[in-house]
């Protein structure tokens, strides 16, 4: 009875588990059926005794499911195996509960979550294997009882936190693995305890601090990859003894500095340093690239006869490359690029050893590349000395190395030609000789080494800028390799056209004639490129139209034709290029509108057609290019006003629209330009004030909007703190304190103030005395009238008088003279004088006529009428 029942418990365990599975083949759904034994079913081992199921072996089966806690329930298990599938969700905490449980693998699947604390506290487990997982947090810093435990396999995870203390304490292990995490601080001094530690593979981590010195205590330790961290101090060991049998490790892209210390050759058994190292007579490969590391190259590196790799790229070493090295007749692979002070010649000797690579780019070497004689190097594969201060020729046995793929020689001072006979490195991938001073055959109108290169089938990269070629480029360099990506030959004085057989090299992805002094025009062959990413052709003689023949092109990624004499309109299908990024069309002689659907492009990120003759507005709708960091529309015939939705373009870093014919105000928006560093609003027609709000403009470098019509105040903040008056000039309503020869603003606060009062109160004053105005004269006039019909027949009537000569008229002005005269006004002047009749008048006289004669007396006022006359004169009563 109790025989039947645990065997019920095994298989209801194992139904449970399956009924979670789902995989593509329904495998186990088929196999694992009721009506037959669980010990028959595929992956279940039972043992022969009990019939209880040992081991669950389910690796490679594309397994999708979460591990069900019922396994816990498989309690003479033994071995859980379900790597390589696509399992889900996290560890069930139970599994470290099993008792019997030996073996559990885990690895290559999609599990989450922290690793359960129990499996670090079992006293039978001895391997537990959880690499490449999506597990996070911590790893277990409790204690640690797990006295058989010999493999740790954690690597390619998400744990954080530090290496814990405890791990001291599992005494048989002999394999740690925690690459590929993130865990952090330092490598725990405990570490040394573990006696029997085999391979520790520690790389690309957080690690920082010093190696502990311990590590090299223990025997046992064969393989240690240290790699990838941020890992300081001195290169290996303290001074003293070490019993170390290290025979690889791994230290490179550290901060490793310093020199190797001499107590190094106690690590007799290395395999894969200034100092002595040449006792290390069994080392095969060197790695410590990528470090700090300073020194020079030991001679006793020559005496190391095993050597075959040996990389000491990324350094800081210095001095000359030692002669000895080149005993070396085991070394396949040469590397110390990139340490930027190694300087003199290249050891002859190195060559005579059958290397396959050679790399000493990035140094200061110098003098000529060893050219001796029937060097034939028959397994180079690789020479890499580009950007040095090489000189002299390329030697002629570069050429005859057959197996050669990659040569760079770039960046140098290499004269001479270019070998006519490159087609003798059948399987050359990439060729890079540009920076140098080669030259075409003498008297040579083609350049002939491309006819050569055609023999190189497999040729991928072709780089030749900035030689002075001085040919032309051949109809046939379009049988180049079909295999060809980038062709380079930019500022190589290459003359003639652009030949139509470029069209052939179907593989082109970026394709550089900038800087030559190529004619005519574009042809439309390049439309046959579809897989062009980079066409540049600035800075030559292009004449005529933008082909339509780019718009084909449409994996086209960066455009630039600028610099160049192309007229016309700019193609309306080049909008539809959805890949560009790039478009330079500047300094061409382009006219018309730009084309509707180039606003509209989202992934434009620079876009420069300044210095043509574009004309048009921008459209409202500009806000549509949401990635372009660059516009440079100056130069052009572009008018109206600037939209505000520029304002929308947050990533903009450089927006010039100056000398075209904008006007109207500078949108407001344009404080919503968050990442401008330089903006050019000058020679146009802007009017209105510079908006203060971009003075917040944290990254704006550089403001100029000289010679508008701009007024009111320049902000003092962000960008106008540090602007000169060039960037006002010409803005006649300008005013700033801060700024020199800028005039000062007239108290604008106290102006702004006295704006508002005026609108405020002195308005409605004046307007309120105005009609009480209004409303006594019409009062006081009401009045008159009143007055005037009561004293109508006192009035004398003058309907009816008698002519008066001119010459009494002239005679009469004689009766008033300076004593008459009783005040002087704006106007005229005021005489006093009393009439034959005995009235005593008062008479203002103007420049031209009498305005009006007024007699008082008695209290009562007569108007009479008016005289005009050149001679202003008195009146008596005989004049009317």
């Amino acid at each position: 009875m109790s025989f039947a029942s645990s065997n019920e418990t095994d298989r209801k365990a194992l139904l449970d588990f399956g009924n979670l599975i789902t995989s593509p083949s329904h495998f186990l759904t088929i196999n694992w059926t009721k009506n037959t034994s669980f010990c028959s079913w595929f992956g279940v081992t039972c043992s022969t005794r009990r019939q209880r199921v040992v081991a669950l072996a389910l690796p490679n089966l594309q397994l999708q499911v979460t591990i069900s806690p019922s396994l816990a329930n498989l309690s003479f298990l033994s071995v859980l195996n379900l790597g390589n599938n696509s399992l889900h969700g996290d560890i069930p905490y139970v599994l470290g509960h099993l008792p019997r449980l030996r073996v559990i693998d885990i690895r290559n699947n999609q599990l989450q979550g922290s690793i359960p604390t129990s499996l670090f506290q079992h006293q039978r487990v001895q391997k537990i294997s959880l690499a490449f997982n999506k597990l996070g947090g911590e790893v277990c810093k409790g204690p640690w009882k797990v006295p058989k435990l010999s493999v740790l396999n954690l690597r390619n995870n998400s744990l954080t936190s530090i290496i814990p203390p405890p791990v001291g304490n599992a005494a048989k292990l002999m394999n740690f693995s925690l690459s590929g995490n993130r865990i952090n601080g330092n490598i725990p001094k405990e570490i040394g305890n573990l006696s029997q530690l085999a391979s520790l593979v520690l790389h690309d981590n957080q690690l920082t601090g010093s190696i502990p010195t311990s590590l090299f205590n223990i025997s046992s330790l064969v393989v240690m990859s240290l790699a990838l961290n941020s890992f300081s101090g001195s290169l290996f060991l303290d001074e003293g003894n070490i019993v170390s049998n290290l025979k690889y490790r791994s230290i490179s892209k550290n901060q490793i500095s310093g020199c190797i210390p001499s107590n190094i050759c106690q690590l007799r058994e290395l395999k894969g340093l200034s100092g002595n190292i040449g006792c290390l007579s069994k080392l095969e490969d060197f790695y410590i690239g990528k470090n700090p590391i300073t020194g020079t190259i030991p001679t006793s590196m020559g005496n190391i006869s095993t050597l075959q790799n040996l990389f000491c790229g990324n350094n800081r070493l210095v001095g000359r490359i030692p002669p000895e090295l080149g005993k070396l007749s085991n070394l396949r692979q040469l590397y110390f690029s990139q340490n930027d002070n190694l300087i003199g010649q290249i050891p002859e000797a190195i060559f005579n050893i059958s290397l396959e690579i050679i790399a000493f780019n990035l140094n200061n070497l110098s003098g000529r590349i060893p050219s001796t004689t029937g060097l034939h190097l028959p397994n180079l594969k690789e020479v890499n000395l580009g950007v040095n201060q090489l000189e002299g020729e390329i030697p002629l046995f570069i050429t005859n190395a057959s197996k050669l793929e990659i040569l760079m020689l770039n960046n140098n001072f290499l004269t001479g030609t270019v070998p006519t006979n490159l087609g003798n490195l059948c399987e050359l991938q990439s060729l890079f000789l540009h920076n140098n001073q080669l030259t075409n055959e003498p008297r040579e109108h083609e350049s002939r080494f491309f006819n050569s290169l055609t023999d190189c089938r497999t040729l991928r990269y072709v780089e030749m800028d900035g030689n002075p070629l001085n040919g032309v480029l051949p109809n046939y360099i379009g049988n180049l390799s079909s295999t060809i990506e980038n062709l380079y030959i930019s500022n190589a004085l290459i003359n003639g056209l652009i030949p139509p057989g470029i069209g052939n090299m179907s593989s082109l992805t970026e394709l550089n004639f900038e800087g030559n002094n190529l004619a005519g025009s574009i042809p439309s062959e390049i439309g046959k490129l579809k897989k062009l990413q980079g066409l540049f052709l600035t800075y030559n003689k292009l004449q005529g139209h933008i082909t339509e023949a780019v718009c084909h092109l449409s994996n086209l990624v960066k455009l630039a034709l600028a610099g160049n004499n192309l007229t016309g309109e700019i193609p309306e299908c080049i909008g539809n290029l959805s890949m560009l990024q790039l478009l330079s069309l500047f300094s061409n002689r382009l006219s018309s509108e730009l084309p509707l659907n180039i606003w509209k492009m989202s992934g434009l990120l620079y876009l420069d057609v300044s210095q043509n003759c574009i004309e048009g507005e921008f459209p409202s709708d500009i806000g549509e290019l949401k990635a372009i960091i660059k516009l440079d529309f100056s130069s052009n015939h572009f008018l109206g006003k600037l939209p505000s939705k520029l304002g929308e373009l947050q990533n903009l870093q450089y927006l010039d629209l100056s000398n075209n014919s904008f006007f109207g105000q500078i949108p407001l928006s344009f404080a919503n330009l968050i990442s401008l560093e330089f903006l050019d609003l000058s020679i146009n027609s802007l009017s209105g004030t510079i908006p203060k709000s971009m003075g917040r403009l944290s990254y704006l470098k550089s403001i100029n909007v000289s010679f508008n019509e701009l007024e009111g105040e320049i902000s003092s903040g962000g960008v106008f703190v540090n602007s000169t008056v060039q960037s006002f000039l010409g803005n006649k309503g300008l005013c700033g304190v801060h700024i020199l020869e800028v005039p000062a603003c007239t108290n604008p606060g106290l102006q702004s103030k006295s704006k508002e009062i005026m609108l405020k109160v002195v308005i409605p004053v004046v307007i309120s005395f105005f009609l009480i105005f209004l409303l006594a004269s019409i009062w006081i006039i009401k009045r008159q009238k009143k007055g005037k019909s009561k004293d109508v027949e006192k009035v004398p009537d003058f309907r009816t008088h008698q002519l008066v000569s001119y010459h009494k008229i002239q005679r009469a002005t004689n009766y008033f003279d300076e004593s008459n005269l009783i005040d002087v006004g704006s106007s005229g002047s005021v005489y006093k004088g009393t009439l034959s009749s005995g009235i005593v008048v008062a008479i203002k006289i103007l420049d031209l006529e009498y305005e009006e004669v007024c007699k008082r007396f008695d209290g009562e006022c007569e108007v009479m009428r008016n005289v005009r006359h050149r001679n202003l004169v008195p009146r008596d009563h005989n004049l009317f």
